[in-house]
């Protein structure tokens, strides 16, 4: 069997992993849950930097699938973040949503940081947007891009 297992900080990442689940008919845990550690995992983490976070307590053996969700839509980055995690497995991004009230005190001084460095360097299409979801939180939330997920599910 195939589960969905999740970790999720503000919301985001869960709401996908959730509606990911009812599309395809799976079960949908996070990751500090009880679930059956045989089942096939397709994994939906956020992002800390270059890492995606709680990946390391899934078994890579268990792996079908690995899903990232940030604000980011960098594709060097993710091509770094599967070089890191070493991930061998069909690896997706997803952009969510800041959510100022369900961040601590040295993430919101890192998007404090990143916005002035954004702002210095002159914002445009891709980082205007990022820097008002840094100062004032803000949402990239996009279910369609579940879409190729849910193609590879059905092809398998």
């Amino acid at each position: 069997m195939t589960i969905v297992v999740y970790s999720s900080h503000t919301g985001s990442t869960q709401k996908y992993a959730q509606t990911f689940a009812d599309k395809v008919g799976y079960a949908c845990y996070s990751v500090k849950d009880e679930y059956d550690r045989n089942d096939e995992i397709i994994y939906f983490g956020w992002l800390r930097g270059p890492s995606i976070v709680d990946l390391n307590l899934i078994d890579r053996k268990k792996l079908i699938a690995v899903v990232s969700v940030s604000i980011e839509k960098d594709d060097a980055l993710f091509r770094k973040v599967k070089e890191i995690e070493k991930i061998g497995v069909p690896f997706y991004n997803l952009r969510g949503w800041i959510d100022r009230k369900k961040v601590g005190f040295f993430p919101k001084i890192l998007f404090i940081f990143l916005a002035v460095k954004y702002k210095l360097k002159g914002l445009d299409d891709y980082t205007g947007p990022m820097y008002d979801a840094m100062l004032n939180g803000g949402s990239f939330y996009d279910e369609s891009g579940l879409d190729p997920i849910i193609e590879f599910v059905r092809s398998r």
